[in-house]
């Protein structure tokens, strides 16, 4: 057998070794790989990418390893090179053709570097076998250098196929990341078709179909299923969008007809003319609330959009306008009564020092009387001008109460009045039939006694609290529960009828007696409501005869009520 021979078979098998090798560990890699597709199918996301991170890490440590080998069967053939090139002294002849094959395996190596340090594309593998042909036909070269580049091209063949099988792993891996994410996407498309807005469910179905197509591919057997379940969610949506586009000149004329009664309805509104807070403040409500109808309905045929949107924003602006006219007149009406009101405090001014005592009362009480008249004020300036007010006739007052004799015997005498009242009072009590008339006459009088002396006022209200208290609770064990709560609400009137600053106390009670009036007549329009509904049974018959008892217990209390308002009406 010839040298040339014997290097062909040591080629041949080391191109079957390298074969085999790469046989053995394409077999270990798919046997890893049908175990591994059965356990990670199974397994979720973060499983899949701790996955990934391991095959990282044995991709780098294999890329160190096979660089350590390669450098140095790089090392040992230049070091070779360069002995065999200054000890070489054959003939010219035999040097040639060696020469030109270890030239051409050299090249054979530096293309082979390159391809297993780039990027690997379709064409990789094939110009690797071409590369690896090239070299079974160059064959083995008597040449102490032969052996170093065969090392350094079997190392660089290795770390290819290393790499080729670590890429086709993370390949794997990145596919089924993939279906994870197309996955994804297919539930929120089938989530789209029960959306109610078919125009913005069409424009996320664009979105999601762009997403679809930028993420890489799956695996080849899921392949049409995961599109096929994206596309029948399409297909769903765009039925949808097909119907919908069939109706929508239905649809906009019923969207027409329900702006049109809207349109009406402002336009009733827009005008209103009322002096009244409430009624203004409910309208309000009233137009808001059209505005968040208006707002709510879809669009409209394209010949009437521009007219009805300007016709209905034309009203809703103008009742505004004209809100803020009203209540602009409201505030003026406010601030000439504050100036009324203002003026009356400096004639009070000028009032309160006058030693005139019997005139300048006069004049003072007629000032109040006038002052009582007088609507409302700017809320800020409320309570600060009626403070300045009440302190300028305090001041006169209290002159006359120290300074005037007539004014102090006055006093004196009304002292001497109320507490004779108070003792009539409680003589009544000692009769075994309290006569109620006498004493309503009598608390009347004792609040119709004119002022006492300021550091006596609060002796002779405390005298009065505990006189009535003492009637009250008497009278309490004479009289069933409708008579006293009578009783008690007539002695409260009197107090405040007699009261010259209690008017809005009457105004408030009279209020709150209204509103509970028709809180009671509510509840028993339910009940007798409750009662119609109520099947013929045992248990409904209790619960009827139940109702008809708050039924007639409502209508006593609506009687005292009224008669309570009547009471306060004559007042």
């Amino acid at each position: 057998m010839s040298d040339k021979e014997k290097s062909e078979k040591k080629v041949d098998n080391s191109s079957k070794s390298t074969t085999d090798k790469k046989d053995s560990k394409k077999t270990e890699v798919s046997s890893k790989k049908s175990l591994s597709l059965k356990e990670k199918a199974v397994k979720s996301k973060k499983k899949v990418e701790k996955a990934e991170k391991k095959v990282e890490e044995k991709v780098e440590k294999a890329e160190e390893k096979v660089e350590e080998k390669v450098e140095k069967a790089e090392k040992m053939v230049e070091e070779k090179v360069e002995k065999a090139e200054n000890s070489d002294n054959g003939s010219d002849e035999k040097e040639a053709s060696p020469a030109k094959k270890l030239k051409k395996k050299k090249e054979i190596i530096r293309v082979l570097r390159e391809l297993v340090n780039g990027v690997e594309n379709k064409d990789t593998f094939n110009n690797v076998k071409d590369l690896q042909n090239t070299w079974k036909d160059i064959g083995h070269i008597d040449n102490s250098k032969d052996k170093s580049l065969w090392t350094t091209y079997n190392a660089l063949l290795d770390r290819f196929y290393d790499n080729r099988s670590i890429y086709f792993e993370l390949k794997d891996l990145d596919r089924k990341k993939n279906l994870v994410l197309k996955n994804a996407i297919c539930e929120k498309a089938e989530k789209l078709i029960d959306n109610s807005n078919i125009m913005k469910a069409v424009s996320s179905l664009n979105e999601l179909h762009a997403e679809f197509k930028h993420i890489g591919p799956v695996e080849r057997d899921k392949q049409e299923d995961i599109w096929n379940r994206l596309k029948n969610a399409s297909d769903e949506v765009y039925k949808k969008k097909k119907d919908f586009i069939a109706n929508i000149k239905v649809s906009l004329n019923e969207n027409l007809d329900k702006k049109t009664k809207l349109l009406d309805e402002i336009n009733k509104i827009k005008n209103l003319k009322s002096e009244n807070f409430k009624e203004w403040n409910n309208k309000t409500k009233q137009v808001l609330s059209l505005k968040d109808k208006w707002n709510s309905i879809g669009g409209v045929p394209k010949t009437s959009v521009r007219n009805i949107s300007k016709e209905f924003w034309n009203s809703f602006k103008e009742f505004f306008s004209n809100k803020s006219k009203f209540f602009k007149k409201i505030d003026d009406s406010f601030k000439a009564n504050l100036d009324l009101k203002q003026s009356i405090v400096d004639k009070v001014n000028e009032l309160k020092s006058s030693d005139d005592w019997e005139n300048t009362s006069k004049e003072i009480q007629s000032l109040q009387q006038e002052w009582k008249k007088i609507g409302k004020v700017p809320i800020k300036q409320k309570d600060s001008i009626y403070k300045e007010f009440r302190d300028a006739c305090d001041f006169f007052y209290e002159r006359m109460r120290v300074e005037d004799k007539d004014t102090i015997k006055m006093y004196e005498d009304n002292l001497e009045k109320k507490l004779s009242t108070c003792d009539a009072i409680e003589k009544l009590l000692e009769n075994k039939d309290f006569d109620q008339d006498e004493f309503f006459k009598l608390q009347v009088k004792f609040l119709e006694i004119g002022h006492v002396a300021r550091d006596k006022v609060d002796t002779v209200k405390e005298k009065f609290k505990k006189t009535i208290d003492i009637v009250v609770e008497k009278s309490s064990k004479l009289m069933n529960k409708d008579d006293f709560d009578k009783f008690k609400f007539i002695i409260e009137l009197n107090s405040l009828a007699k009261n010259p600053y209690s008017k809005n106390k009457i105004i408030k009670k009279k209020s709150d007696l209204i509103k509970k009036i028709n809180s009671i007549q509510s509840e028993i329009k339910n009940l007798k409501n409750n009662i119609y509904y109520l099947k013929e049974s045992v248990a409904a018959e209790n619960l009827k005869k139940e109702y008809m008892e708050k039924i007639n217990n409502s209508d006593k209390e609506i009687e005292s009520l009224k008669l309570q308002l009547n009471l306060i009406n004559k007042v």
